[in-house]
């Protein structure tokens, strides 16, 4: 018999980009961050372990593509999607793929 307990699994895809509030790694220099809140579905009983990916990226072509994801506040209810650039690199959108994995 299997001591292990049920596992919960959500995923999805957020696109992001200036028609959120508070884009601001389109212009600027500098360390820009953006972030982005996301709820969960069904709450976990305990803050889940969660995946962040890239899958889509729309940046300027003048200057070097510069770009860190992250999750950070994670808790049983949902987690903030922290996008990140710097330097002169313009963003017009990412698109970040997340897996949250727990009971």
């Amino acid at each position: 018999m299997s001591t292990l307990a049920p596992l919960a699994i959500l995923s999805s895809v957020i696109p992001l980009g200036p028609a959120l509030d508070g884009w601001t790694l389109l212009e600027g220099s500098g360390t820009r961050l953006f972030r982005y809140s996301v709820a969960f579905e069904h709450s976990f009983s305990a803050p889940p372990v969660v995946h962040l990916g890239v899958v889509g990226v729309d940046a300027g072509k003048e200057d070097n593509l510069r770009l860190r994801v992250r999750a950070e506040d994670v808790t049983s209810a949902g987690f903030t999607i922290v996008t990140e650039t710097w330097l002169h690199t313009r963003l017009w959108a990412v698109d970040v793929s997340w897996l949250a994995v727990g009971q």
